[in-house]
């Protein structure tokens, strides 16, 4: 029997979570939104223990037990690739060593009013407005965890393990080796951020060669999180005259990257980053070796659009390209493949631009084919200034329109950009995972009236309008991913996440999650 591979997944401990900390608050900001609209006290009581669940599940003392978590639904049959997470230099703090002091004292200001203020505020609404004692007793528990986080990021003594410090990121080495020794089904990934070897002067490829490379390795790939800070062309990982780089050793040992490859997810903390590289600035490629001030704060009320801008400046598919230009041979996996969200927008071509300056669009426009020109003006009619999307498009019109747009740069959608790259013969070597799939519905079970979340209908959607229609070649490129545990915040549980990937790919999931993974690890 064939293995089967979760090629994206995290076993991150107590000591590593508190940095997914983006999760548990947009979960409980999530939570207080809909208290103050309308939510049915079905779908309240399932996302307050889903969020429950997770972090109980998390919150493990060890790495060991949180992948046991993950083991109890593969049950020893699957081989998984956990992902390190180097977050060491996530406040960068313009190149000086405050070691994220800074933000230590905002995120505990955070974790304090999640704990006094936000929760609380959540457990008096679900009190009065269903007066459901065991619900309340769920936020309760939250409440706690929120609080023993807290506690955390006070220092007992030298042996503890500071949260955001370089104890943690050894911490993490020394667990995954641990694991890798232990069982045959566990090939982690060794996370490297280009900036040890301008801060730490820490020698990057020489670690990988020992960590990744060595005779004793533990590793099996690489995992590199451009948004923490830094750019895919950053010189430590293109090389030099005077320095080869991290990807032309990967290309010529056929070592597998993992790339976290979506606009959503964590990113760097600082406003003011100092990059040297490549970096997608107003929709143009630039190399520049400055620093640069991003427009939102991360600790505010638009960290969602602070993680966007981040991921849109030091991340964007186009920046890959770049890479793959120079390293063709390259072994890369786009995780996310974009983001569930953005994979639906490509799936079912959603046009959400449904109204645009008039000189905007007409600008857009001057670039591009007479054919593309035609088929979006045919769409759009002018109103006070503004070109409106017409209604009722058709299926094929609406297909049409969405790409001329993309063509136009007035669609900037991160799944097309991925499988551009993947179905390009040039790059035989590179794969996107469909990991975090978070898209789906709340369903009732009819035997016990238990809820759950599934994302077996949009997969079906997925596979149905989208991969169905794929080469063979193409298909070949497509991997199946969990990101456990880091989509239960938002998703389905993982028994849940697992049976629905199964059901909606039938016969196809052997290809996405034996064949394919395979060779992209061995291959």
């Amino acid at each position: 029997m064939k293995p089967i591979y979760d090629i994206h997944c995290h076993v991150f401990n107590k000591d590593v979570v508190i940095r997914r900390l983006v999760n548990i608050v947009q979960s409980l900001l999530t939570i207080k939104d809909l208290l103050e609209n309308e939510i049915s006290e079905e779908n309240l009581k399932y996302k307050i223990e889903l969020i429950k669940n997770t972090l109980s599940d998390i919150s493990k003392d060890s790495s060991e037990m949180v992948f046991e978590t993950l083991d109890s639904v593969y049950k020893g049959k699957v081989v998984v690739t956990p992902l390190m997470f180097d977050l060491t230099y996530a406040d960068d703090n313009d190149g000086n060593e405050n070691k994220n002091k800074r933000y230590r004292k905002r995120i505990k200001r955070i974790l304090w009013l999640l704990s006094t203020l936000v929760i609380p505020f959540i457990k008096g609404k679900v009190k009065r407005k269903f007066k459901n004692p065991k619900m309340a007793e769920s936020i309760e528990e939250i409440r706690q965890k929120v609080v023993d986080f807290n506690k955390k990021f006070e220092k007992k003594s030298e042996k503890d393990v500071e949260i955001f410090d370089n104890a943690n990121y050894e911490q993490q080495i020394t667990d995954l080796e641990f694991l890798s020794d232990k069982y045959e089904t566990i090939k982690p990934f060794f996370s490297i951020d280009p900036r040890r070897e301008y801060r730490g002067g820490v020698n990057l490829l020489a670690l990988l060669k020992e960590k990744v490379g060595g005779e004793n390795k533990k590793f099996s790939g690489v995992k590199i999180y451009a948004p923490a800070g830094y750019s895919p062309t950053d010189p430590v990982l293109m090389g030099t005259d005077e320095q080869t780089g991290i990807y032309a050793w990967c290309e010529a040992g056929k070592i597998p990257i993992t790339v976290h490859n979506s606009n959503a997810g964590f990113a760097c903390l600082s406003t003011v980053l100092m990059v040297r590289g490549h970096v997608n600035l107003n929709n143009a490629v630039l190399e520049i070796n400055k620093r640069i001030t991003f427009e939102n704060k991360f600790f505010s009320l638009k960290a969602s659009e602070a993680i966007a801008e981040r991921a849109r400046i030091l991340n964007h598919p186009k920046l890959w390209e770049l890479v793959l230009q120079k390293y063709p041979n390259l072994k890369i996996n786009f995780a996310h493949f974009g983001g569930s969200g953005q994979i639906k927008e490509y799936v079912n071509y959603t046009i959400s631009r449904k109204s645009i300056d008039a000189e905007i669009f007409e600008d857009s426009l001057l670039h591009l084919s007479e054919e593309d020109k035609k088929v979006i003006t045919k769409a759009y009619k002018m109103r006070r200034k503004k070109m409106v999307l017409k209604e009722n498009l058709t299926t094929t019109e609406r297909g049409k329109v969405w790409n001329a747009m993309y063509r136009a740069g007035l669609i900037d959608n991160w799944s097309k950009a991925i499988f551009d790259i993947i179905k390009n013969p040039a790059y035989q070597n590179a794969f996107t995972d469909l990991s975090c799939f978070s898209e789906g519905i709340i369903i009732s079970s009819p035997e016990d009236q238990k809820l759950t979340f599934s994302i077996k209908e949009e997969l079906k959607t997925v596979k149905r309008s989208f991969f169905d229609k794929l080469s063979d070649y193409e298909k070949s490129k497509i991997l199946y991913g969990s990101d456990f545990f880091l989509a239960q915040f938002f998703g389905p549980t993982m028994q849940q996440y697992f049976t629905d990937f199964k059901e909606a790919f039938g016969k196809d999931f052997e290809l996405i999650a034996s064949d394919n993974p395979h060779k992209f690890l061995y291959g």
